[in-house]
């Protein structure tokens, strides 16, 4: 029965019929099938209106492996792999107007508006000053990459009074690690981790994390220990530092 069976479906010849479908048809195919070799399944491919065909990683018949399943999932949810995304060390730094909620309620939309303007103008002016790039508006502040923490914590610094001159109090949180640009946008733990740290910070307090401090050695910065904190969402604890300058040295 089993020799009858085989022979049957050896006899099957489905190509008359191919040209007619007109269903979406993906054709997979593998070097090392002696039962169905990539060359017939490519044949199979043309002879089906409209058919994809995709020749996967070598391997015996019937092999359901991870190649296949994704070249499925890839042509039935059209969602083709995406390129991996580009790491690169980067300094953060996270700024965030504190009580704006307050402000807002205080002083009208009209107002504040204005205010919001004139935040922006000041921060894109200081970004510019200390070689930075506004990654994106984060609601009521700026997330921005700096080339060198150095620069991200001179920036806060200079921009806390500047803002504080024009009653606009902010909170600022820098760290340095890799960062991970999918598009226009940016991810990883070093941007979880420096948003965290900002929103520690009181106001007009910069804070920054160990490894700026590390190397912001022989900046003339001067690092506070705030002593390990418990970041949400993180496992291990990160020691916390309040950036100054030592009174009356200038940038």
């Amino acid at each position: 029965m089993a020799r009858m069976l085989c022979e049957a479906v050896a006899e099957i010849d489905v190509r008359p019929v191919l040209p007619a479908i007109r269903t979406p048809t993906l054709v997979l195919g593998r070097r090392g099938d002696v039962v169905s070799p990539p060359e017939a399944a490519r044949a199979l491919a043309d002879a089906i209106p409209g058919a994809e065909f995709r020749e996967l990683p070598p391997g015996p018949h019937g092999l359901f492996d991870d190649a296949m399943a994704s070249a499925i999932l890839d042509y039935v949810c059209d969602a083709p792999q995406e390129e991996p995304g580009e790491r690169v060390l980067s300094t953060v730094m996270f700024t965030d107007i504190v009580s704006s909620t307050e402000l807002l309620s205080a002083h009208g939309d009209t107002h504040w508006r204005h205010e919001l303007d004139a935040h922006d103008r000041l921060v894109d002016r200081m970004l510019s000053k200390y070689g930075g790039q506004r990654a994106k508006h984060t609601g009521d502040g700026v997330f921005a990459l700096f080339d060198g923490p150095t620069k991200a914590a001179r920036c806060g610094l200079e921009i806390v009074p500047t803002l504080a001159g024009l009653g606009i109090h902010v909170r600022v949180g820098v760290h340095i690690g890799e960062c991970e640009k999918r598009g226009d946008e940016w991810s990883g733990m070093a941007v979880h981790v420096g948003a965290r740290i900002g929103g520690m910070a009181r106001a007009d307090e910069v804070l920054a994390s160990r490894t700026v401090r590390d190397l912001s050695a022989g900046s003339g910065l001067h690092f506070e220990s705030l002593g390990a904190q418990r970041l949400k969402g993180l496992a291990e604890e990160t020691e916390v530092f309040r950036v100054s300058k030592p009174v009356g040295v200038p940038f």
